[in-house]
């Protein structure tokens, strides 16, 4: 294999098994971004769970540490070290401060009750030297387990932070650690109301990696819980597609936001579901997020599960996973909205629409993007594409536009594109693709299913992967424009986002779309093709702008 041309350079891989990451934060006195990720010191598959630790001046350059920064061992983590969150830290502190799940007894699962108690509790571990070197707490743990009146479907993966609402819910102000999981016979949560799949996606049976940060917009402000939601409903392009019997099937799991709102109901505190969705459209999973103080931002970090490969396929590479491009999340408002292309707005349930005086609508939802730093790497790379309004022929025959080709594993495409929401019923891009096709991924913008899709069944034709789809849901908005004589509806234009890294794509539209995945192309002749194609009438699909930047490349240490 060649693995020179297959692994990432801008997403962080290791030479052993990746998940979670975790802890993520912001040491105001360093000035760096600390981040840890569960792994497997010596192997390349899911064993003996400990924390490596990584640092950051840059959310891009990532440099690690020596060796494994928390290892297994002690009787109350006799079992693994599982994700966890950081004690934000200010100018004065002079430790940082990390609080993780410790497990004392494997195996646990959800599907397999009774689960266990007091499988899994809270530890906490410090540094004392800016994240060199990391000394777990004699105290700990600092909670043996879960209540003693619950039976639980899981316990784990605390997330830690300051709640102004529950402040005021409350009546005093101090930190709050939010521990996922569920209740056996009841499910996630209480107090959900999910009628639809489309839009809002399945909430599970049992979370992980739950985080609630508070987004703020001008004077709006949101209560989002982000959630990774495991098992119950397997979505349907996975589900129905046929998968060689000797690859191991896909987790049934998915990255979730919904926003909420805060009560107390006797000393219990509630989170009342008003609006949700997907936050991750593909394969990404275990989310972790932070707020930067030194720019104010809900930056997020995920994992990039290879849940698509046979071990042995895994085993030949010199990696097991990857942590994702990070992603800020913000709260997204768009004003003047008129309507959505096909959906009713109030069917949407991933946006909040209020009304305004003129009769057009403000929405609200979770905005999602690549964090601003990786902008940066467009200036070492080389732009070998600049078009600007470009017609795209429109045909039901497979006729392409090529627009560039690509020399090296890792590069990025952004495009504005114009489309006619009557006559144009699909635009995208075939990339990684030969001369004559016979290799190709395709990324989609279905207007009529108001879906983007990554189709990898052309992407390689290894009997050891898995070829299966990714798809989100995703629409474009009608916006009223009152300026002229007559009222009109003006729809938004796509701006869509690709980041292609050997193994690794990652797709971004809108800002408020969000997808993750695996493409494992075969070695063939390099360069490979970008092209544009659109179905539909003539003249539905205009790029007014497109550019793609080649050779993007982070060395990390």
């Amino acid at each position: 294999m060649d693995s020179e041309y297959t692994r990432p350079s801008l997403h962080f891989t290791t030479a052993s098994w990746i998940d979670d990451p975790c802890t993520p934060g912001y040491d105001p006195a360093t000035g760096l971004y600390h981040l840890f990720y569960q792994c497997n010191p010596p192997g390349k598959e899911w064993e003996s769970m400990s924390w490596s630790h990584i640092t950051s001046k840059d959310l891009i350059f990532w440099t690690s540490s020596t060796g494994p920064a928390l290892i297994l061992g002690e009787p109350y983590d006799c079992d693994g070290v599982f994700t966890g969150c950081m004690v934000s830290p200010n100018r004065n502190q002079r430790s940082l401060k990390a609080i993780y799940s410790s497990v004392r007894h494997l195996p646990f699962h959800r599907s397999t009750p009774p689960y266990p108690r007091n499988t899994a509790g809270l530890a906490m571990a410090e540094s004392t030297d800016g994240g060199k070197t990391w000394m777990k707490y004699s105290g700990n743990p600092i909670l043996l387990g879960e209540p003693d009146d619950v039976q639980v479907t899981g316990f784990r993966d605390p997330f830690l932070a300051e709640w102004p609402v529950l402040h005021h819910l409350r009546g005093h102000d101090c930190l709050y650690d939010l521990v996922a999981g569920g209740t056996q016979g009841h499910g996630p949560t209480a107090f959900l109301y999910s009628p639809s799949q489309k839009w809002p996606g399945n909430f599970g049976v049992n979370w992980e990696c739950v985080n609630l940060p508070t987004l703020k917009s001008k004077s709006d402000t949101r209560m989002c819980l982000i959630l990774g939601a495991e098992g119950d409903v397997e979505r349907c392009h996975i589900q129905n597609f046929e998968s060689r019997p000797h690859i191991p099937p896909r987790t049934t799991r998915s990255l979730l936001w919904m926003f909420g709102n805060l009560r107390m109901e006797g000393k219990l505190v509630c989170l009342d579901y008003t609006h949700g969705g997907y936050l991750e459209c593909g394969s990404l999973y275990a989310a972790n997020s932070f707020v930067d103080r030194a720019t104010e931002r809900n930056i997020m970090h995920a994992w990039v599960p290879e849940e698509n490969i046979t071990a042995s396929y895994a085993k030949s590479k010199e990696w097991n996973g990857a942590i994702a491009i990070p992603r800020e999340v913000f709260l997204l408002s768009i004003p003047n909205v008129a309507r959505a292309l096909r959906s009713p707005l109030a069917d949407i349930e991933s946006v909040e629409s209020v009304l305004d005086r003129d009769g057009s609508s403000t929405i609200h939802t979770l905005g999602v993007r690549p964090v601003q730093e990786i902008n940066r790497q467009h200036s070492s790379g080389n732009h070998v594409c600049q078009e600007r309004d470009v017609s795209v022929h429109s045909s039901t025959v497979g006729e392409n536009l090529t627009l560039c080709w690509t020399s090296f594993p890792s590069w990025e495409l952004e495009a504005t594109v114009a489309l006619d929401g009557m006559r144009c019923r699909e635009f995208g891009f075939h990339i990684r693709h030969n001369s004559d096709m016979s290799i190709c991924t395709t990324v989609t913008f279905s207007l009529q299913q108001e879906q983007i899709s990554v189709n990898k069944e052309k992407s390689t034709y290894h009997e050891d992967v898995r070829n299966c789809p990714e798809a989100g849901p995703f629409t474009l908005f009608y916006f009223s424009d009152r300026t002229g004589a007559e009222p009109q509806e003006v729809l938004e234009t796509l701006r869509i986002r690709i980041i292609s890294d050997a193994d690794v794509l990652e797709v971004f539209a809108n800002g408020r779309f969000a997808l993750g995945t695996t493409v494992y192309s075969p070695r063939y002749s390099r360069p490979t093709g970008i092209s544009a194609f659109s179905i539909g009438e003539q003249g539905c699909a205009s790029i007014e702008g497109v550019d793609v930047w080649d050779r993007l490349f982070v060395s990390q240490e």
